[in-house]
């Protein structure tokens, strides 16, 4: 004859409580990832360019030139290496303050990663 002890209700308790099994079942999932798009600042790979008639009240025209990675563009048009005031637009108009100096455009180049200029080929107004 088999004898079992006895347990108490305390015993019992305790048993319930530590005793639990637990059955996943392995389903699958799907994993979002997070894609990351590096993009570079702007490169220029071919120089601005100023076109036009040389007269004074002429309109002289600024390309941008050929760039890398998506840039807006501002302008700048300079005379002896000096900003000229105002003139920040593709096209500029030739004056006669103009008569006898070099003139030239900056072209900026600005995308969410910086910004870079690039000079055109100077121009001598007559």
């Amino acid at each position: 004859m088999l004898i079992l002890p006895t347990a108490s209700t305390a015993d019992v308790t305790f048993m319930q409580q530590h005793t639990k099994t637990s059955t996943k079942s392995l389903k699958p999932r799907l994993v979002q990832t997070k894609q990351v798009h590096f993009v570079a600042g702007p490169v220029n790979t071919v120089a601005p360019a100023v076109t036009g008639t040389l007269a004074v009240g002429q309109v002289q025209t600024c390309s941008t030139g050929t760039w890398l990675n998506s840039p807006t563009f501002t302008y700048q048009w300079r005379r002896k290496k000096t900003n000229i005031a105002g003139a920040t637009a593709a096209t500029y108009t030739l004056t006669a303050t103009d008569s006898g100096y070099n003139l030239e455009c900056v072209v900026t180049g600005t995308n969410g990663q910086g910004a870079v200029s690039a000079l055109s080929n100077v121009i001598s107004a007559p």
